[in-house]
């Protein structure tokens, strides 16, 4: 039988466009997948393909359509059993009798309960889809917190960088302050001294001329003599005289 008829189904994912997967590489603009693993092609289809008599895939009827028609997969099915059952290649022994009820059996058990156990089994895999899908973004929440956190962390140490100079300004001031406060005091202290040795030089001086004059004033008085004191005031006398003739 020609591979044609093992193709993909209608419903098959390698029959859609191309999505980017998570982790599995990047796509181009296309869609078209760029990772560097080669892909399987074996991908699970998101739901059963269409068939015909309940087991037989639609593929194998569309296949005969273009050589023998309509009718041509079911004269070529009956062909083919009659050709089996006429030559006996399939013996109807009594394990085909069996087969047929076990058939039955199988087909209203599919067509009654199939749709029931399909939809418990569809719904445990959608929790399991739902709670990994949960899982997957608890994980990003979480990864999104950290990063958060991270960057609060850089902004928080560039607030204690700018913290710091700040101290150390303040450490800077403050010593700045203590600087010029001593120097004030080393100015008040040395202007006290200076001011006191000029106050001191001219007690000094006053005290000098003090006695220097008296001890001028002493000499004078030891060098005049009663005779030099009587001349004088003879003299003085006589001036208070001649002035008093000429006015």
């Amino acid at each position: 039988m020609p591979i044609i008829m093992h193709g993909h189904t209608t419903t098959c994912p390698a029959n859609s466009k191309s999505k980017c997967p998570v982790n599995t590489g990047s796509c181009d603009s296309a869609g078209s997948k760029t990772d560097v693993k080669a892909s399987s092609g074996l991908k699970r289809a998101l739901a059963p393909g269409q068939v015909r008599l309940a087991i037989f895939p639609d593929e194998w009827f569309t296949f005969f359509y273009p050589y023998t028609g309509v009718s041509g997969p079911y004269v070529f099915g009956i062909g083919i059993v009659n050709y089996l059952i006429s030559k006996e290649i399939y013996v109807m022994e009594h394990e085909y009798y069996t087969g047929l009820s076990i058939f039955v059996i199988c087909y209203f058990a599919t067509t009654r309960l199939g749709p029931s156990a399909a939809a418990a089994l569809d719904s445990e895999i959608d929790a399991i889809a739902n709670e990994l899908e949960q899982s997957r973004k608890d994980e990003l929440n979480n990864l999104e917190a950290i990063i958060n956190e991270a960057k609060l962390a850089q902004e928080q140490a560039k607030g204690q960088k700018l913290l710091m100079d700040a101290k150390k300004e303040n450490v800077a001031m403050q010593l700045e302050a203590d600087y010029r406060e001593r120097l004030v005091k080393v100015y008040s202290a040395v202007k006290g001294r200076l001011e006191y040795q000029v106050k001191r030089q001219r007690v000094l001086n006053r005290i000098h001329q003090k006695w220097m004059l008296q001890w001028i004033l002493e000499n004078v008085q030891k060098a005049i003599t009663p005779e030099f004191e009587k001349k004088a005031l003879e003299r003085a006398i006589a001036d208070l005289a001649t002035i008093s003739a000429r006015s």
